[in-house]
């Protein structure tokens, strides 16, 4: 072989080696406005753990430039500091400028470059302009002049309706001991007078239920003066509610029925009865009360003023009549103002809703217009597979097939291509083949032969919480006669997944989970979109029942293994 031949052949594999070397470095000139960081990481986004492909320090102004030689597309992230991070999706060989701003990461402020990074961008603004919808209409929410009337009324109403449902025992109080004295009296005077032996505990009995009446009835008359004080409802109204303060006027209605019942009826006696413990009170400080004279004269006019005690028949009863209505119509008067306040919100929340539906079909239709780029699968799950199924399936069979070696995509396209399960009743349960808390794989199908409870849960779910001692109490009651209990848990957190499976003592052995959240594989093969959902399976493997719970569980089992 000719050797400058060989030579020239060999420099020539060593320049397309190196050039095709060169083809992969992607080099990223960034920007940070508002920089706080010294260092910039590049990671893969979908593995926690995954070693940094390389990194470069942050210059004092907030600029760096990155050089990376990577292997192929992907989802990777720029990692600045401890949980900061901007998730990106590069190629081999691209230049790219990048502008971001430390304040928010989230929201990519120019890009060059890079189509993937410029879908990243203008689907978060998507996003963001749905958040800048909410927050629009929650500011034009507040500031209705309908919602701000009816607030406003409550805020006021409210400690007005509690002060005068304490007013009212207190009026009730004064007419039921104002009745026990009288009762007391009647039953110990005979004739004009009391047994001798008995006078002193006459006078005091008698003068502990004067003061019981003073001081009920004083509590009632300073929370009246306090309360108008502080509160008018019947002045300063707006005409535009008009209808609504009908029931306002019914309320005060019977307060005016009380207050002229306690005017009418204690006013006077309560001036009487004070005259009397001003009498007293002049004895006992003048060491006088313990001297027969001053004992009758103490008794004589305790007598004289039971004798001009009110009229008490009906009154308790009248005044526990009026509490009652106007609790009524207080309770009712806040209760329309909340409904129309809710009312008011619903209208808002019609047309959140309907903005955000329309919102949300236009970056449906931008992802699928966009549906080979691998950046579209950070988005997708915004958008739930049992309400967006022909979303999924087309992004996902269009990305395996520009990228099927890719983790996620090839991951995603079993589930989408898996044959069609049913779980309905009488069909066989599918199999489910997950990690348990020590990270070793069980499956579903390993528990045939027995009666199986398969219980969708997790940690967060306050309503499976509730019902966990129920599965304990049946696991307990009927594991020995063949039933088990196979626990899929839609957590996401493992440290809060162990700790509910030790606090509330769920036993058995088989919990597994994902850690997938409302994301988990488990209950998209169920259909689970709700929990606490669980199917009840027979031994042949075939679902018997759903959903049962408590006694209804407990019923089923029995009749199954007894």
């Amino acid at each position: 072989m000719n050797y400058s031949k060989f030579k020239i052949l060999f420099f020539v594999c060593c320049f397309l080696f190196a050039a095709s070397v060169l083809a992969q470095e992607t080099i990223i000139s960034g920007k940070i406005e508002n920089n706080r960081f010294t260092q910039v990481d590049l990671r893969l986004l979908y593995k926690n753990d995954a070693p940094s492909l390389g990194n470069t320090k942050i210059n004092a102004d907030g600029s760096f430039k990155l050089s990376i030689k990577l292997p192929a597309t992907d989802l990777y992230k720029l990692v600045f500091g401890e949980g900061e991070q901007v998730p990106v999706c590069l190629s081999p060989n691209q230049n790219i400028e990048l502008v971001l701003d430390a304040n928010n990461l989230q929201t990519i402020k120019s890009v060059k470059g890079s189509p993937g990074i410029e879908l990243y961008k203008t689907t978060t603004e998507m996003f963001s302009s749905a958040k800048m919808l909410l927050d629009s209409i929650n500011s034009v929410l507040q500031a209705d002049k309908e919602v701000k009337f009816y607030n406003e009324f409550q805020s006021q109403f409210k400690p007005f309706f509690d002060a005068n449902a304490e007013t009212d025992a207190f009026c009730v109080q004064v007419a039921k001991t104002t009745d026990s004295l009288l009762q007391f009296v009647n039953s110990k005077v005979v004739k004009g007078k009391v047994k001798a032996t008995e006078t002193d505990a006459f006078i005091y009995k008698s003068s502990n239920f004067i003061k019981e009446i003073i001081t009920q009835y004083v509590k009632y008359t300073n929370y009246v003066n306090s309360i108008n004080l502080f509160y008018d409802l019947k002045n300063n109204r707006d005409s535009k509610f008009e209808g609504f303060y009908t029931g306002v006027d019914g309320y005060l209605d019977f307060l005016e029925r009380r207050n002229s019942e306690m005017e009418n009826k204690f006013a006077a006696f309560k001036n009487e009865a004070e005259s009397y413990l001003t009498f007293r009170d002049s004895l006992q400080m003048n060491d006088l009360d313990r001297k027969k004279k001053e004992k009758n004269a103490l008794q004589t006019k305790i007598i004289e003023l039971s004798k001009r005690c009110p009229s008490l028949q009906g009154t308790d009863i009248n005044l526990s009549d009026y509490a009652r209505a106007a609790d009524g119509y207080g309770k009712y008067v806040l209760q329309e103002a909340q409904r129309n306040v809710s009312a008011i919100v619903q209208k808002y929340q019609t047309f959140f809703n309907n903005e955000m539906e329309k919102r949300n079909r236009a970056i449906v239709d931008y992802l699928l217009a966009h549906k080979t780029d691998l950046t579209v699968l950070m988005f997708l799950d915004h958008f739930p597979r049992d309400q967006y199924a022909t979303l999924h399936k087309e992004v996902i069979k269009a990305l395996y097939e520009q990228y099927p070696a890719q983790p996620i995509v090839a991951e995603r396209y079993k589930i989408e291509t898996a044959p069609a399960t049913s779980t309905a009743v009488g069909a066989i349960a599918p199999d489910l083949a997950f990690e348990n808390p020590e990270g070793k794989i069980l499956k579903l199908s390993d528990l045939r032969g027995k009666v199986v409870l398969l219980d969708f849960w997790a940690s967060w779910c306050r309503p499976c919480r509730q019902e966990n001692p129920n599965v304990v109490k049946v696991y307990k009651q009927y594991h020995e006669k063949g039933f088990d209990v196979f626990s899929v848990s839609l957590d996401k957190d493992k440290t809060s997944w162990i700790k509910a499976i030790d606090t509330d003592g769920l036993v058995w052995p088989n919990h597994v989970s994902d850690l997938g959240y409302w994301q988990s594989q488990a209950a998209k093969i169920y259909g689970v979109s709700s929990i606490p959902a669980t199917f009840l399976i027979g031994r042949d493997g075939r679902i018997i029942a759903k959903n049962l719970r408590g006694a209804a569980l407990e019923n089923a089992l029995k009749e199954i293994l007894q």
